[in-house]
């Protein structure tokens, strides 16, 4: 009777160490993914602040204006462009629509990667960031040059960069496959 106990006990020791384990990887597993998926929000994130302040820059530049810093902070929350004067109305508002643009693209070009909260990222940064109208922004400065034609302009970034969103949503409850990009699985429906 003991020893039946006993082996009882030692199998039962086994299946809660095993049951540990199994807790243990999905805990670490789990760990490592949320960690991996704050590295790529935050190199996302970086890198959108970096890419919408070249676009300004390119603008600038093909303007014959002077480009001399770059700015974006460690967590690509607040970014500039410090650049030579830009004359003329269609000058300045290229210019400061030219960040809004290249990250509207940008969202578009995400969609051809596997991971789809990339795109859904990009999209919706962008089209919150269309729809500040605080002083010192973008569309600001685009609302000062044209008026309430800005709406126009901050319209159709929202509902380009929330279609792209809508698209990458879409691909990702339709979950294919995990290894093919966005567009593609919506293209297999």
């Amino acid at each position: 009777m003991e020893c039946h106990w006993k082996r009882k006990n030692f199998q039962s020791r086994k299946k809660d160490i095993k049951q540990n384990r199994k807790l243990t990887d999905m805990l670490k597993n789990g760990a490592l993914g949320i960690l991996a998926l704050a590295l790529i929000l935050w190199a996302a994130n970086f890198s959108y602040g970096f890419l919408h302040e070249a676009g300004h820059a390119l603008v600038i530049k093909t303007l014959g204006g002077q480009v001399f810093e770059i700015y974006v902070n460690p967590l690509g929350t607040d970014a500039y462009t410090l650049h030579s004067f830009v004359s003329g109305t269609p000058g300045v508002l290229s210019m400061e629509i030219a960040g809004l643009t290249v990250t509207t693209l940008l969202a578009f070009f995400t969609l051809l990667s596997d991971y789809a909260p990339l795109p859904i990222f990009m999209a919706m940064r962008t089209a919150i960031y269309a729809l500040n109208y605080a002083p010192g922004t973008d569309i600001f400065e685009v609302q000062r040059l044209i008026g309430n034609y800005s709406l126009l302009i901050t319209a159709a970034l929202v509902l380009l960069n929330l279609a792209c969103a809508a698209i990458a949503i879409q691909a990702t409850i339709k979950n294919v496959s995990i290894r093919e990009p966005v567009l593609q699985r919506l293209l297999h429906l």
